[in-house]
């Protein structure tokens, strides 16, 4: 062996340490599961105590169609909350903008771009209205669950294994890595450390052919926006055309009818 070469070896065998030691996991990976929980339920405790709050949720979803051909979907949507009754959502889309507004027990999906909008009542709980756009919208708005004020309801359902990874560096900071697990769906999320507010997400459905997954980031946090109650009522504009949509009776009944 040449001269060379032994000099690096001792080069290549630190790089290999440093790496290791880097990539392995944290010793906070060997903590209890119940860590993991603990910062899970004080950011939903976080959110139940805040009267307003906006932030813009920037998500890439894979979709597998029936070829197996995996494509990923990239959008963002923002979020405008003012107190427990008026919701306000901005969808920007390529060519305009949709809007979603929750207002006194009204809800009301406004086209921009075509100047329509559609309206129903609406007088179920926050977890029904998330289902309602999902259902009768088709809009995933993925990540949004985490500010619903009912999830630590669910959180038994959607945490049968729990795991504190351990801390790591995002764009804005410091968070902690916390892994979630059931037989539907696995889902990693890393909180501020400084905040206790959700800086990225990660969402694996198991249950669905190719594993596809759904990437969030949490940006624009503000939980003092200083909202007006008169930008959360929907005035339809001059020439504004209203629209019924096929299952529109979920919205009309409160979410209740499934």
């Amino acid at each position: 062996m040449k001269l060379g070469a032994l000099r690096v070896l001792p080069l290549l065998l630190i790089l290999a340490i440093i790496s290791w030691l880097e990539l392995r996991p944290s010793p906070a990976f060997a903590q209890t599961a119940d860590k993991a929980r603990q910062i899970l339920n004080e950011t939903v405790e976080k959110f139940k105590d805040i009267k307003q709050m906006t932030f813009t949720v920037y998500a890439s979803e894979e979709r597998i169609f029936k070829d197996m051909v995996p494509l990923n979907f990239v959008f963002e949507y923002t979020v405008n909350i003012l107190e427990q009754g008026d919701l306000k959502i901005d969808l920007p889309r390529p060519n305009g903008m949709s809007e979603i507004y929750l207002d006194d027990g009204i809800i009301t999906y406004f086209d921009k771009t075509r100047n329509i909008y559609t309206q129903g009542d609406f007088n179920g709980t926050a977890t029904e209205l998330i289902d309602v756009l999902r259902s009768d919208f088709q809009l995933t708005l993925p990540g949004i669950d985490l500010v619903n004020p009912e999830l630590g309801k669910t959180l038994d359902d959607l945490t049968t294994r729990s795991v504190y990874v351990g801390r790591e560096v995002l764009p804005e900071g410091v968070a902690h890595h916390l892994a979630f697990f059931n037989d539907q769906l696995d889902w990693q999320l890393w909180v501020y450390e400084d905040t206790g507010l959700p800086g990225y997400l990660i969402i694996t459905y198991k249950e669905i052919g190719g594993l596809p997954q759904t990437h969030l980031s949490y940006r624009g946090w503000n939980l003092d926006p200083q909202l007006n109650r008169e930008d959360f009522r929907f005035n339809p504009p001059a020439g504004a055309e209203r629209f019924s949509l096929p299952a529109l009776s979920a919205v009309e009944n409160g979410g209740s009818s499934r």
